[in-house]
């Protein structure tokens, strides 16, 4: 999605009149770079202009939404009023609010994820960590998870180091869980085999033929990850030739932050 869909102005146009002042929309809006003049007009007619606007006149229309969206969606239920009877029908309403708006995005393909940023609809992987990293309050992992979703297509070098990272602190938060001592300066490969070895995901831990093959392909995984980090993302400085042989396309990166969403997601599972 490299366009904000006409379907999602017109619902964004009739939810913010709703949540948000006239300043508060000028705002935001600004806050998140949309481009200006302000437009005039009624709350709704700010609203679709604005983001019609943003469609023309932006370098990264998604970026921008990105910004909008995340005050959005992440904010809480607010205080009760003489409209809604309770604290409950708030929620309930903004919830629903939410709901359309996702629903409105999974038609166009996408899914939006904590933090401004969007995902195939069919990243199931990456919304099952996001869901995960929430639930078990794991700032350190979502810090890195928003970090590598920025930076896919405008830096994905750094996008596939932060894929690393990601894996990283959550083999991390795993093993604090359980109270397995790690070193700090543990490079992943050891924080994987001491994780394996805690939930029994070793190939010698399996009978099965299969399963020892799928146990070694996370191993596979992890290992690729770890030296797609070291040799060929921004995690290092790179001499003219490195730089040339060491190409990573945004497809590349999407590859690592799969890859490593999977194992990550699956591994803070069993964290209860």
């Amino acid at each position: 999605m490299d366009r904000i869909p006409t379907s999602l102005i017109g619902l964004l146009s009739q939810i913010f009149p709703d949540r948000y002042t006239q300043a508060e929309i000028d705002s935001l809006f600004l806050f998140a770079g949309a481009p200006e003049p302000i437009p005039d007009g009624s709350k709704a007619t700010k609203v679709q202009a604005w983001l019609r606007q943003i469609n023309a006149r932006a370098d990264q229309p998604t970026r921008v939404l990105g910004i909008i969206l995340d005050d959005f969606m992440e904010r809480p239920a607010p205080p009760s009023t003489f409209w809604l009877s309770t604290s409950e029908d708030h929620a309930a309403k903004l919830e629903l609010e939410k709901a359309k708006i996702r629903e409105t995005l999974a038609r166009e393909g996408v899914a939006y994820v904590r933090g401004g940023n969007f995902v195939r609809a069919g990243a199931t992987a990456t919304i099952s960590l996001v869901d995960a990293v929430k639930k078990n309050g794991l700032a350190t992992v979502d810090v890195e998870i928003q970090r590598a979703l920025a930076q896919i297509e405008t830096d994905p070098q750094a996008a596939a180091h932060y894929a690393g990272n990601v894996l990283e602190a959550a083999l991390k938060a795993y093993l604090d869980h359980k109270g397995r001592a790690y070193a700090s300066g543990d490079a992943l490969a050891e924080l994987w085999k001491a994780a394996a070895d805690q939930i029994g995901l070793r190939p010698v831990d399996w009978d099965s033929k299969d399963l020892k093959k799928i146990a070694s392909g996370l191993n596979s995984i992890v290992d690729g990850i770890m030296h797609l980090r070291n040799t060929k993302s921004g995690a290092h400085g790179k001499s003219e030739e490195q730089a040339r042989a060491y190409s990573i396309k945004p497809r590349h990166a999407r590859l690592a932050i799969h890859a490593s969403h999977t194992v990550a997601a699956y591994v803070l599972e069993l964290i209860e």
